[in-house]
């Protein structure tokens, strides 16, 4: 049964076996993963149960409902934009659809850092192997890559640079292009789509518009969360929600369930919760092409530039370069200039196509509570990010240029246009301040690290909290740094992991 608790009409108290905070990728793995080994499991989800029909691919609409802060959240000081989710499935209902599996040689470097001895080289590749199953992955055919995604592929081709197709969880898929407004066509193999049904068929419960402000524990020991019933429009608490339970799940998102950690005092030994925070921050610019791209049709995504993106190697490049486009309203935010300059630039909408470049960040970032519902992210690339995002920079604004367009943009606040010949190579030196440059986020993680010593890290590397009872991680906190590649196949398999943990 799913519940709206914005319908209840006074204070509530539930009792169940596990309490599971977070309906994501992570948070419903590990709901369905405990419901179908018998454990009595209530799912708690901050925003609404919407189904396909409900996503009517309006911008002004699905933001709103789809997004944390209807898409405007942003670190303390306004430097780096983050782009978060909620809604039962969370950010599986607006992301992209992109699957990858971390790189071997850094889950071995975690393992010789860290431990993780519930987490062995074969275990990782089991989950995996059984998410990418669960979730229908495969490689998106090269006939279905949209015009925006070939311009990146004829690119990358004629610099002679590395680069290849993308895995997506797809199927179904008609190609409208608008993912990050949620699939009215139901094609995205999602927690919604995928995992819910299974779970409810176990008996777990999921009660929406209902967001948890503290988890309760004494004697060192989890014994429920204390949460409000939200409007789902105004995001006002309507009133109590109390939930007692014998095991607790946190599955809240990296900065959400760090910030509960906190807000609840619940001890840390280590002192780490909420100090590690990574979230792949990009950059972006823009090409002008005499063609129509149309960069909003078609599936978003389907390929990669991976030329500066080595993992395996910890002092190669971090950059991974991919196609991105906005919306109208999203494009029009990070055009430059205004007036009838920036009314000239929108009417080559049809025109343009954007290349971001995303880093494998190493500068760690902070997570704090903001009051009863809030976070407070503090984030900002160190001068080794920063040289790696300006590289990145370089490479999108180059291969924009060798894909064929007649004009590069790059949306600084003094705006730059590069005309072709010009000389790029400032880009690579071009001091990044606060502001200077729209900085986006999309993937937090790290924020609650697993590791083996307590001392070290606040959870095991079976979810399990080192330092209270009964209480369990199931999301991208748990990463011990940056993964450089998105992150929801390995979110899902961490759910699955934890979920089958704690029900054991």
């Amino acid at each position: 049964m799913i519940f709206d608790a914005s319908t209840f009409k006074s204070a509530v108290t539930l009792e169940t076996d596990l309490v599971v905070v977070g309906s994501g990728a992570g948070g419903m793995a590990a709901a369905m993963a405990a419901a179908e080994r018998g454990v009595e499991t209530l799912v708690l989800e901050g925003g609404e149960y919407l189904t396909p029909a409900d996503m009517s691919q309006r911008e002004e609409q699905m933001f709103p409902r789809l997004l944390q802060e209807s898409g405007s959240r942003t670190t303390v000081d306004r430097a780096v934009k983050l782009y978060q989710g909620r809604g039962v499935g969370g950010s599986t209902l607006h992301n992209l659809n992109l699957c990858k599996r971390i790189p071997l040689g850094l889950r071995e470097g975690w393992r010789r850092e860290h431990g993780l001895s519930k987490l062995p080289a074969e275990r990782w590749d089991a989950l995996y192997a059984e998410v990418e199953q669960l979730l229908s992955v495969s490689a998106v055919p090269r006939e279905q890559w949209s015009r925006h995604n070939q311009l990146l592929a004829e690119g990358v081709a004629k610099l002679g640079w590395k680069g290849g197709g993308l895995s997506h969880n797809r199927t179904g898929c008609i190609g409208s292009g608008f993912c990050e407004v949620g699939c009215r066509y139901n094609a995205k193999n999602n927690a919604l789509k995928v995992l819910l049904p299974r779970a409810l068929a176990a008996g777990a419960q999921v009660v929406c518009n209902c967001v948890a402000v503290r988890v309760v524990h004494e004697g060192g020991a989890a014994r429920g969360v204390e949460a409000v019933a939200i409007d789902p429009v105004t995001r006002a608490p309507l009133g109590a929600v109390t939930i007692k339970a014998k095991r607790v799940c946190l599955s809240a998102s990296a900065t959400g369930t760090a910030a509960l950690l906190l807000r609840s005092s619940v001890p840390d030994a280590s002192g780490v919760t909420g100090t590690t925070l990574r979230v792949h921050p990009a950059v972006v610019a823009a090409g002008d092409f005499d063609e129509e791209v149309k960069a909003w049709q078609g599936i978003p995504q389907t390929y990669e530039c991976t030329e500066l993106l080595d993992l395996e190697d910890p002092s190669g490049h971090r950059a991974w370069i991919l196609p991105a486009f906005a919306h109208p309203i999203g494009t029009a935010t990070m055009v430059p200039g205004h007036g009838a300059a920036h009314r000239a630039l929108m009417e080559r909408y049809p025109h343009l196509g954007v290349f971001t470049a995303m880093i494998h960040d190493l500068a760690p970032g902070r997570v704090r509570p903001r009051g009863d519902f809030g976070v407070a992210i503090e984030s900002w690339p160190d001068e080794a990010d920063r040289a790696e995002l300006m590289l990145g920079l370089w490479a999108c604004a180059k291969l924009l240029f060798a894909a064929g367009a007649r004009r590069v943009l790059v949306p600084s606040r003094v705006p730059r246009v590069l005309e072709p010949g010009d000389d790029l190579d400032f880009l690579k030196t071009m001091p990044l301040e606060k502001g200077e440059l729209d900085v986006v986020a999309v993937h937090p993680m790290s924020s609650v690290p697993m590791g083996d010593d307590p001392k070290r890290a606040p959870v095991g590397s079976d979810g399990k909290h080192h330092s209270c009872e009964n209480l369990w991680v199931a999301d991208g906190s748990l990463f011990p740094s940056s993964i450089g590649v998105p992150p929801q196949l390995s979110i899902y398999a961490m759910g699955l992991h934890v979920g089958r943990a704690l029900a054991g």
